[in-house]
Order: C-alpha cells, then sequence, then structure tokens
C-alpha cells in the first residue's frame, strides 16, 4: 500500500475534528454515514435507452469529490473493474470518500461514486445503484464493477446484487461497516423514522430475503470489513464460502486502533489507512482479500 500524502493526512484531521461532535452510540453510527443532510432522490430513477444510460449515470455522480467519475476512464487490464464507491445513511460521496477516491484512482483503478436517497426504501435505493452500475458499465466498456461500500452503502449493493438487473454486473463487494445480519432492536430504534429504518429490524423482509438460502451471489467475491465496537449493533461479517468471503476487524490486526476508536468511529473508518489498505488489496488481488494480508498498522497514527 502506498503511503497517504500529507494533503490526504491535513484531510483526515480535519474530518476527525469534526466528525467527533456528531458521533452517536454504536448502534445509531452503524447505519449513518458522515451526518450530512440526505441527497434527494431523482424521481422514479429507471433504465433510459442504452444511449443514455451514461448521462443518467452523471447526473447522480456525487459532485465536488476529487479524482472520482470521469466517465472518460476506461479500466487497465490488470484493474478491469471500475470501482463504485457506495456512501452510507445520512452521508453523500463527497463527505465519505474524500481520501478514498483519490488514494484508489492513484492505484490506477477508474473511481466513481453517486448520490442517492437514502432515506427511502432500499429496494429504490438499489434500483438508483442499478441506474448507476449500467451508465459506467457503457462509458468505460467494463462488464463488470467492483463495489465499496460504507454501512448502509454495503446493503444497498446486496439488494441490488440480487435483483435480477444486478446479477452478475458486480465481480466484488468490499463493505466497510455494514450491518449485515445479527441486527438489534438498539440498531432500529436509533436509525430513526425513515422507511429503511424498518428495514433494518430484526428479521425484517428485506433481510430475510437477502440472507436465504445465502448471503453471497454466484461469482461474487466478498471482503468486510468492520470495527469492534459495530458488532454490537450488527454483524459486520458475511456469511459464506472462505475461498469467496473474507472477515476482518481492523483490531484483529492492529490492536492499539481501539485506543483511539472513538475518533476514528464508525463514520470516519472511510478515513482510516489500515482500512483503505484492506480495500486496496481486496481490489489487487483475485478473489477476496488474502486471509493471510497484514497491514501496516502504523502508516499514520491519528
Amino acid at each position: 500500500m502506498e503511503r497517504l500524502r500529507l494533503g490526504q493526512v491535513i484531510v483526515i484531521v480535519l474530518c476527525v475534528a469534526a466528525g467527533l461532535t456528531v458521533l452517536g452510540v454504536t448502534a445509531g453510527r452503524l447505519v449513518a454515514g458522515s451526518g450530512t443532510p440526505a441527497v434527494p432522490l431523482p424521481s422514479s430513477p429507471s433504465p433510459s435507452p442504452r444511449a443514455d444510460m451514461t448521462a443518467e449515470a452523471g447526473r447522480m455522480a456525487s459532485a465536488g469529490l476529487r479524482a472520482a467519475n470521469d466517465f472518460g476512464c476506461r479500466p487497465r487490464e490488470d484493474a478491469p473493474h471500475p470501482v463504485v464507491l457506495v456512501h452510507g445513511a445520512r452521508g453523500n460521496g463527497a463527505a465519505t470518500w474524500p481520501v478514498a477516491a483519490p488514494y484508489l484512482a492513484k492505484q490506477g483503478y477508474c473511481v466513481f461514486a453517486l448520490d442517492y436517497g437514502w432515506s427511502n426504501s432500499i429496494e429504490r435505493s438499489a434500483r438508483t445503484l442499478g441506474v448507476f452500475v449500467e451508465g459506467v458499465l457503457q462509458a468505460t466498456g467494463a462488464r463488470q464493477v467492483a463495489v465499496v461500500g460504507h454501512s448502509l452503502g454495503g446493503i444497498v449493493p446486496r439488494a441490488y446484487m440480487r435483483s435480477p438487473e444486478g446479477a452478475g454486473k458486480v465481480a466484488e463487494l468490499i463493505t466497510l461497516g455494514a450491518p449485515h445480519h445479527r441486527l438489534t432492536g438498539e440498531l432500529a430504534r436509533t436509525c430513526g423514522r425513515e422507511t429503511v429504518c424498518a428495514e433494518l429490524r430484526p428479521g425484517s423482509p428485506l433481510m430475510r430475503r437477502l440472507s436465504t438460502p445465502s448471503m453471497v451471489e454466484p461469482g461474487v467475491d466478498y471482503t468486510a470489513l468492520g470495527l469492534r465496537a459495530e458488532q454490537e449493533a450488527a454483524s459486520t461479517f458475511v456469511e459464506g464460502p472462505p475461498e469467496r468471503v473474507t472477515n476482518r476487524l481492523l483490531q484483529d490486526d492492529c490492536p492499539l486502533k481501539g485506543a483511539v476508536e472513538g475518533a476514528l468511529g464508525h463514520n470516519l473508518e472511510t478515513l482510516d489507512p489500515v482500512m483503505l489498505s484492506y480495500v486496496n488489496k481486496a481490489l489487487e488481488t483475485p478473489g477476496p482479500m488474502p486471509r493471510d494480508y497484514r497491514p501496516d498498522c502504523f502508516a499514520l497514527i491519528l
């Protein structure tokens, strides 16, 4: 992993200072993004004629996010899948991925990020993601994308991949702090009254559907990342065959990170250099992140 530049370090420190004012209880953070207002959903997104898909995706692209959403980008042979970044609840792309997007672009990936109406149903958000993915595939000429999702942004792609429109469009899913299963009532109560919160209740029809008969889709590799404290609200792990799924907690490799977990928090894990090293390793190797991969825990100490 390439070390982050000084400018990126400054961004992280500033984001940490701002993030400390919005960090809540652990259960609430599992569905929160960066604390920014919701982005209105484009009215009734539906697939346009094939020639219009790139334009549709361009209208959904996150504004103000450096090194992302270049629809003229062409994937390299050794990085054939464009990377689509999906933010969590109460967030947007610019606030969630200011370090990740330029970092991954520098590694040679075509990077894209969308803003979507997170407070609507997960099914509707999945359809929005589907329109965006179609536009990215059309623009880049790729056959599949790799998706990196934070929090709720890890569940929306699963709903998309389970739909007929999304089947076969995603090669790899990498999630950070996503409430995949074993959801608690506390998670739902602290989420709020938005439609999405009802879907995140234990035993909800949607969550049952995403786990039956299996949590994984044919041909998709999964890397599920999380923090130890997040497990109090829901499991950030994906259950599936070991050759296709890698689960990892940050503190498993870097115990000292636990000492500053409150500063990193659920909302800020997309800025953490160890988390980004996991993401990059998963993207650059066939299959999920190798189980024997160990990051440099001291690449940056906040």
